[in-house]
């Protein structure tokens, strides 16, 4: 999670002194964790390969729960006229993962047939496209971001998971417990970029907050809102539910910064920021 904003020294290996001065806090990132990048003057760059949107010289980023010990953070200003272009390499913490074991319907253990993974392989391209089309929605908050439910974590982000006795990928959400029909709210304002049922997450609400943020609700029982609605923070968009792979009713709760996902508690240590542009899309 994200340590105090206070400022911090970049910690990098480099060949040469960056063009711009750089931090980022926190100074040694875990795996799957937000991040905020101040470098003044720039105007663009990437972490991990997503693009970065500065506004008033600080910026938001994301590391990949996969990362290695470091991953490379590039910084375009423009001096002279000239575009320049600072690559620094950002250290990065492993992620303790827990492990734990599931069982969910039999259906979901055999590898999918050509007609599933054809289903499989459209909700994952219609899950890319809304994380790439956040990079294109300006900022709509100003509010700090709420957690959609106040009850317990029943599973937390980075795990790895055994399910039904085969050992699958780590889990890229925040389980937070909750029965059927149980109210769940936008974890901040936004506009809401995809609602589908789909194999593994159920019913699932994709919501675009802008500067790259999205957050996502898995399991649902009823989505209350359509693709295009402005969602304010704390109303309630969706019901619990306990739709797709699960073991019971529950709410997955994600949170991805393009196409990175990172732990979602993450966004309760943003502090509120000035009110977003009028404009907003369409």
């Amino acid at each position: 999670m994200l340590l105090p904003l206070a400022a911090a020294a970049l910690l990098i290996q480099q060949q040469a002194p960056p063009a711009v001065a750089v931090t980022v806090r926190p100074v040694v990132p875990l795996q799957g964790s937000l991040v905020i990048v101040t470098a003044p003057g720039a105007f663009g760059g990437a972490l991990a390969g997503e693009p970065l949107h500065f506004d008033g010289g600080t910026a938001l980023a994301a590391v990949p729960l996969g990362a290695a010990d470091s991953v490379t953070l590039e910084i375009v200003t423009l001096r002279r006229r000239v575009l320049d272009a600072t690559r620094v390499w950002v250290r990065v913490a492993a992620r303790v993962a827990s492990r734990e074991r599931i069982q969910v319907a039999d259906r979901f253990t055999p590898p999918p047939d050509s007609a599933l993974q054809a289903r499989i392989d459209r909700e994952r391209a219609l899950s890319r496209a809304a994380a790439e089309r956040a990079h294109l929605v300006p900022r709509l908050w100003s509010a700090a971001f709420l957690r959609p439910r106040d009850s317990r974590v029943t599973s937390p982000f980075g795990g790895g998971r055994q399910v039904n006795g085969v050992w699958r990928s780590r889990h890229y959400g925040l389980d937070l417990a909750g029965r059927t029909g149980e109210p769940v709210r936008a974890a901040n304002r936004g506009v809401v970029a995809l609602v589908g049922d789909f194999f593994y997450g159920g019913r699932s609400v994709f919501v675009h907050h802008g500067a790259g943020l999205m957050t996502v609700y898995h399991h649902l029982s009823q989505p209350l809102v359509a693709v295009g609605d402005t969602v304010e923070r704390g109303e309630v968009i969706v019901l619990v539910g306990a739709t797709g792979r699960v073991t019971g009713p529950h709410l997955h709760w994600g949170a991805q910064y393009g196409g990175v996902a990172f732990d979602p508690r993450d966004l309760l240590t943003l502090p509120p920021s000035p009110p977003p542009p009028a404009s907003s899309p369409d």
